[in-house]
């Protein structure tokens, strides 16, 4: 199946949907996609993988990569609608500190007002009002510190 990203803004947020199969062989593809969206310079980008059929680490790690760099320009990035297995793969190696995963694109764009989904639909826990974000591996998650707490 072949790979696709359409993109919408909403507000100064670009909500990039991807549609079909991501893995080693369109990952330079999406790489330069991505960076198109981040160029644009929006405030935050949300990935919304809902349409996404199947999606490698490689894919994964393309995303984290874009999500570094935005960081780097002072935008953010999040996943929505992510598969169980990705949300669990985002877990597993610690990307879900840079790629936080949520729900839908709704929740998404609310960001640190809502708490982002681990799989199986659990939520991280963290102090109200706290960017929450999950960090470490699999069975060590943890809230990242707010700025006060640094």
């Amino acid at each position: 199946m072949d790979a696709d990203i359409n993109v919408r803004r909403a507000g100064g947020v670009a909500v990039a949907v991807l549609h079909g199969d991501y893995d080693l062989g369109n990952s330079a593809a999406l790489h330069a996609e991505l960076l198109d969206v981040l160029r644009s310079r929006p405030s935050g980008i949300v990935l919304d993988l809902s349409e996404v059929a199947f999606c490698d680490l490689t894919c994964l790690r393309t995303m984290a990569g874009i999500g570094h760099r935005a960081a780097a320009v002072g935008a953010w990035v999040r996943v929505a609608g992510a598969s169980t297995m990705v949300r669990r793969m985002l877990e597993v190696t610690g990307m879900s500190a840079s790629l936080p995963a949520f729900a839908d694109v709704e929740l998404a764009l609310r960001g640190s007002r809502v708490r982002p989904m681990l799989p199986g639909g659990r939520v991280v826990s963290a102090p109200a009002g706290s960017d929450t974000r999950v960090t470490g591996r699999a069975n060590s998650l943890s809230a990242a510190p707010t700025p006060t707490e640094v």
